[in-house]
Order: structure tokens, then C-alpha cells, then sequence
């Protein structure tokens, strides 16, 4: 067999089989060739697409294509919902939906799982108001993002959900009793033309929690130190190992310990991080806002024509810029650019949106999605240049708007219409850092 033109998998499945070794319900495998078909999971389908540039399903479902100077000045006849998108593995790269669930947290499956690392406990973080006073460690695993390992941007996921019209769909199946699986792959760090990949569950049973004995550790994600289910037995070791190698090999930074967390859902009271700055209260909507590994929010919206309006003030006189770079869940096209900056109050489909914050913006726009590759001046030169407009931070450039869901539960889809309800100032409120 020429392995040039073929490729090689290797699968190695715990199905209560006696001589599987205790890395169950998980994939390794090496792939050859340029191109990979997806896996297929026992009595699940594949959810969603790996987002391309052009932020298009199959078929161009979600619109037609857009020119730079179209973009910008917007079509005020109709304002929609250009693209759906989730993250399921926090800083890495997206997944592209055509319709999907609300919940309190964001879009469902959103930003469940992150990779941390394992760091000092600093004075600082022992001044942070959510700080554990008991805590007496010396380190502690803290959220990693493309800020400091721009590579995550090349691990990839494919998302499986059961589904019951699946011909081997059955509540025995392990990826149906544990909620679906989550496929990771990413490039050898040796060789780029052969991907490595690991399974995981999706949303691991509680037979499954015991058997495999996550611990639930402590992980910060900036000022916060929630509870999260440490699912790091679940990756084979030597692909933990690539992994590690693979996000280290720019030489920005080196990673040491390096684990996966989820959410933990079945102790939400625990993990779920309440939102209170500047989003709707409790007493207004029903529920305390809440986020699970996401930034702040539980959705980040972004308006096409203010990406476009940016694009012209690069220095390389490009004129055009990845909208992925920015990490949006909700893709809008109709509104001129930069219109959403006075926006309060929306409709999109049935469900009505506070538009909570501005998003203030750090250097993570810089990595390129495709490539992981970080410039050291755009887009952020270009943001500093015009975007300074929030006085809660007047230093900092702000592009997109940070939207809490004023429902429980809604449904949403490419297409849905946007009509504004309400509009008003902003004032961008900082995390309280303690002392």
C-alpha cells in the first residue's frame, strides 16, 4: 500500500472489552493524505461545519457573496442572520451551524470544553474577589487561549449528537448514553501532512464520570476560578504529548502540564459563572444570565459591514479581513457598519436580545485562523486607530457586541431577521480585580 495517497487509522475503542486498556471511548489516529473523510460515530450526526472564510454553509445556504464596498454602507431593507457559530473546544477552531438552540449559557454546545494549563498561583490571583481563600496550593490550571498558543486555532472538531433516526441508534450505544462524542485532530507536530486525533464524550454520563474518575478541579478563566471536570484521561498519552508539542512549537511560549476541562453539567450551580456586568437582572428576565467557558457573555455578535469598514484602514491596503478572526457567534449582515454600537434591544426570529456591552478587544484578532500565525501590528493597529469609542475604555478599540438572551430557551437560524428594538449609550464596565 502507498501510504502517500492513503490513509492509516488506528482506533482504539474501550467497549467493555477485557483486554482494552483504560484509554476507553477515544480515537488516536494518523491520517495520510490530503484530504480526510469524517468519522462516523454509532448512533449520532454530525453537527454543524468547519467555518470557512466566506462564513458560507454548503451550498451558499446563508446568502450570497459580498463585495468590500456592498458590505460596508449595508442593505437596510433586510437585516439578518448571516452565520451561526460555535466553539465547542474554547480558542480553537469554529464550527458553522445553519440553526441552533439558545440556552441561558449561549448557543448550545458552545464553549464547553478548554484546554489550561497548569501555572503559579500568583498574588494577584489570590487578591481576585472569586479567588478560594482556602486554596493553599502553590499552582493551579488556568484557561489557555490563541493569545498565548496561537496553534489552537488548527485543532479542529467535529461534533457528534445522537440522533434517533440513526440506523444505530440505541441508549446503550456509548456515544448516545454519554451525549454524543467530540472528535479533536490536529497536525503532527513532526510531519503537518499526517493529523492526529483523539475522541472524547461529549457530555460524559455519571457511570461514565465514575468509571474514568475525572477529578473536578478548580480552573481559572480570567477572574474567575469555577469548578470543571478535568477530562484529561480520556486523551491517549501520546497524543496529549503531540498536542503539547504541536501548540508549543512557535516558540512564543512552552507549554508544561497541559489538561482538558468541560463544563461540568451535571453541578451547574458549581461551574456556571453568573453575569451581572451590564446584562439584565435576574428580577427583568427570570434567571440570572450566565456563562459556562465563554469570555464574559453568553453571545458575541458582529456586524459584516463594520469587519468590511475596518478592512479598509489596514496598512496593507488589502481590503479585505477574515471575519473569523473575531470569534463571533452571531455573523449579521444588513446594518451600515458600526450601527450596532448604539443598539440596547433586538428581535431575531421570535426571541428577543439585550445587547449588553461593546466588546472590548485584545491582540487575538491578529493570529490567523487558517494558518496560527500572529502579526504584530493588524488588525489592532487599525482598530487603535478609529475604535477607541467606549469611555469605560478609552484605551482600548472595541468591534462587536456582547448579547444576553432575555429567554430561557430559543431557537435560532441562518436567515432569521433582525429588527431593532431599542437603542442607547454604552459604558464599557471592567472584571473587579480585588485590591
Amino acid at each position: 500500500m502507498d501510504l502517500s495517497t492513503h490513509s492509516v487509522t488506528t482506533y482504539i475503542l474501550a467497549l467493555g472489552v477485557p483486554f482494552v486498556p483504560i484509554a476507553a471511548f477515544f480515537a488516536w489516529e494518523y491520517s495520510l493524505g490530503k484530504t480526510k473523510e469524517p468519522s462516523v460515530q454509532r448512533g449520532c450526526k454530525r453537527l454543524g461545519f468547519a467555518a470557512n472564510e466566506e462564513l458560507t454553509l454548503p451550498g451558499n445556504q446563508s446568502g450570497v457573496s459580498r463585495t468590500q464596498s456592498e458590505g460596508s454602507k449595508g442593505t437596510a431593507d433586510r437585516w439578518r442572520i448571516k452565520a451561526l457559530v460555535i466553539y465547542p473546544i474554547k480558542s480553537c477552531f469554529p464550527v458553522m451551524l445553519e440553526y441552533g438552540q439558545v440556552i441561558p449559557t449561549g448557543l448550545r454546545y458552545d464553549r464547553q470544553f478548554s484546554f489550561a494549563e497548569m501555572v503559579p498561583v500568583s498574588k494577584t490571583d489570590r487578591e481576585k474577589p472569586n479567588f478560594s481563600k482556602d486554596y493553599e496550593g502553590k499552582y493551579h490550571w488556568k484557561f489557555i487561549t490563541q493569545r498565548e498558543y496561537p496553534l489552537l486555532t488548527k485543532v479542529k472538531t467535529e461534533l457528534w449528537v445522537p440522533d434517533e433516526n440513526s440506523p444505530t441508534y440505541s441508549s446503550k450505544e456509548p456515544n448516545v448514553a454519554n451525549g454524543g462524542c467530540l472528535v479533536v485532530s490536529f497536525p503532527d507536530p513532526v510531519n503537518n501532512n499526517v493529523n492526529v486525533s483523539f475522541q472524547v464524550p461529549f457530555d460524559p454520563s455519571e457511570s461514565r464520570i465514575k468509571r474514568m474518575k475525572y477529578p473536578e478541579e478548580t480552573m481559572q478563566i480570567w477572574v474567575d476560578f469555577p469548578q470543571a471536570l478535568n477530562m484529561t484521561s480520556e486523551i491517549p498519552a501520546i497524543a496529549l504529548s503531540k498536542l503539547k508539542e504541536f501548540l508549543s512549537s512557535q516558540k512564543l511560549k512552552t507549554l508544561g502540564n497541559l489538561a482538558l476541562f468541560r463544563v461540568d453539567s451535571g453541578r451547574e450551580n458549581k461551574q456556571l459563572r453568573e453575569v451581572y456586568r451590564c446584562a439584565p437582572k435576574k428580577e427583568d428576565i427570570g434567571y440570572q444570565p450566565v456563562v459556562g467557558f465563554a469570555d464574559a457573555y453568553p453571545l458575541h455578535m458582529l456586524n459584516m459591514s463594520s469587519i468590511d469598514d475596518l478592512a479598509t484602514h489596514l496598512r496593507s491596503g488589502a481590503g479585505h479581513l477574515d471575519p473569523r478572526r473575531f470569534r463571533a457567534n452571531l455573523y449579521i449582515e444588513g446594518p451600515e457598519a458600526f450601527a450596532e454600537d448604539k443598539w440596547k434591544l433586538i428581535r431575531i426570529g421570535d426571541s428577543r436580545y439585550h445587547v449588553s456591552s461593546r466588546t472590548a478587544r485584545c491582540l487575538l484578532p491578529n493570529v490567523d485562523p487558517e494558518t496560527g500565525i500572529k502579526d504584530q501590528n493588524e488588525p489592532r493597529r487599525a482598530m487603535d486607530q478609529y475604535r477607541k469609542v467606549d469611555e469605560g475604555c478609552p484605551k482600548v478599540p472595541c468591534l462587536g457586541m456582547q448579547v444576553t438572551p432575555m429567554q430561557a430557551a430559543s431557537q435560532i437560524k441562518v436567515g432569521d431577521e433582525i429588527e431593532l428594538l431599542e437603542t442607547g449609550e454604552h459604558f464599557y464596565l471592567s472584571w473587579p480585580t480585588g485590591k
